[in-house]
Parts: C-alpha cells; structure tokens; sequence
C-alpha cells in the first residue's frame, strides 16, 4: 500500500461520526482536487485499509464512539506507519495534544476551524510527506 501511484490524484480518508463533518470535508478537499474516501468511525476505516484502499493522508475526529481518534491513529501506525494525519477536535485538551503529538500526528486542530487554514494544513502534510502533488 504505497502513497503515490502514479496518478496526480491523491486520496485523502475522512473520519469522523457526524455525517455533516464528513460533508464537509469532503466538499473543502474535493474542492481542492483530491479524492476523498469518508468513514464514520475507526473500525470502517481501519477495515477500507485492510481491504487495500490506498491513501494519502488521513483526518479523523478525535471523539467518536467505540474508538477514539488516539486508538484509531495507534491502528493505522501498524498499517500505514509514514501516512500523514491530522487530529480534529471539538474537546480539546494539552492531554490529547501531546498523545497525537507523540503519536506523529502532523497537527492537532481545534473545531471550528477557518477553512483557509485547514487547506494549508492539508498541502503541508502532503508536501512533508513527499506526496504533493504540486
């Protein structure tokens, strides 16, 4: 499962259990030019990746049921260890940002975010990650 396959469109999986998030970021990413795959919970994306959907960059909340975005990041670190993700959260805590930070999350946002912000977060994780396309 290697980022970069050739194609100049880079995918980018969407995790978050509040449907009107996942439309969202999907409208903002597609609207950049990306691909988006959009799960509801960490189960359903850590399953997307088993079953060889290849990506990019992931964004997933960090409050969800069944699974936090911690766990989920702890999962996808044995999956895809060099895949870029940024940790969104409406409940944030200097806790919860040093475990991303020391999970390698790229960076921990706060909701609401502008969204001109959020787009520039996305290319520098693309970009540090070697997988920009530009």
């Amino acid at each position: 499962m290697e980022a970069g396959r050739g194609n100049d469109v880079r995918t980018i999986l969407v995790v978050d259990d509040e449907l009107g998030n996942r439309r969202l970021y999907r409208e903002i990413l597609s609207d950049m030019g990306y691909s988006v795959i959009d799960k509801p919970d960490g189960a359903s994306a850590l399953s997307s990746i088993r079953q060889g959907d290849e990506v990019d960059l992931i964004v997933t909340d960090y409050r969800m049921p069944d699974m936090s975005g911690l766990e989920l990041v702890m999962a996808l670190r044995r999956l895809l260890p060099s895949v870029p993700v940024i940790m969104v959260t409406a409940y944030a805590s200097i806790e919860t940002y040093f475990q991303s930070l020391s999970l390698g999350v790229f960076e921990y946002i706060n909701k609401p975010f502008v969204k001109g912000e959020f787009e520039r977060i996305v290319k520098a994780a693309l970009h540090r990650s070697g997988q920009d396309a530009a």
